[in-house]
């Protein structure tokens, strides 16, 4: 069953409030929607890093506002500019017919291969904008690397796409180049010459 995060409504508004919330183990927050303009609360720090580390940025999760299970976009996770330590989370509650826009990462899937082909991927793009129904989203992309046997530019339009999704963006966009790898090895002379010197 999938974890729910709760959602708590904050109706103190004050520094002094927010810095309280920080000590008990809370992280302020702010969710917003269709239905919902804007809903300043909190929610548990353990609670949400152990669905922020499985879902990531723009991962979709489960929160109850007011004893209301709602589906929600982890959206923007503000940090503490030196501590790092996460400090505000925004959650877009998403309407189930109505499509929405978000980043989601690309994943690269069986890279190792390249290097037995003497080859070597650059990436170029990390995440790409993808539209769809909140239940079509998927959490990433995945490139496949094993048919790749030469040099080629990889682009968006190369990436196959679950029933429902479109990327937004322009797919000659180029995500990944693969190219002959130039590792080579040290040359027999200079090992030859370092064990005479010996």
């Amino acid at each position: 069953m999938e974890p729910v995060l709760v959602y708590n409504r904050r109706d103190v508004f004050t520094k002094s409030n927010l810095n309280k919330l920080r000590k008990e183990g809370y992280i302020p927050a702010v969710a917003y929607g269709d239905d919902i303009k804007s809903l300043p609360g909190y929610v548990s720090k353990k609670e949400f890093e152990k669905l922020y580390h499985q879902k990531g940025l723009a991962g979709k999760i489960k929160i109850s506002i007011d004893g209301k299970e709602r589906t929600a976009l982890i959206k923007e996770v503000q940090t503490h500019y030196t501590k790092g330590n996460i400090i505000h989370v925004d959650f877009q509650i998403l309407s189930e017919n109505k499509p929405i826009y978000v980043e989601v990462p690309i994943i690269f899937e069986n890279a190792e291969i390249l290097k037995s082909r003497g080859l070597v991927l650059q990436r170029q793009m990390d995440t790409v904008e993808i539209e769809g129904l909140p239940k079509d989203i998927p959490e990433h992309l995945v490139i496949d690397l094993m048919g790749y046997e030469k040099p080629t530019a990889i682009k968006l339009r190369d990436i196959k796409l679950p029933e429902g999704i479109k990327i937004t963006e322009d797919l000659d966009e180029v995500v990944a180049v693969i190219d002959v790898s130039e590792i080579t090895e040290e040359p027999e002379e200079k090992q030859e010459e370092t064990s005479s010197n010996a």
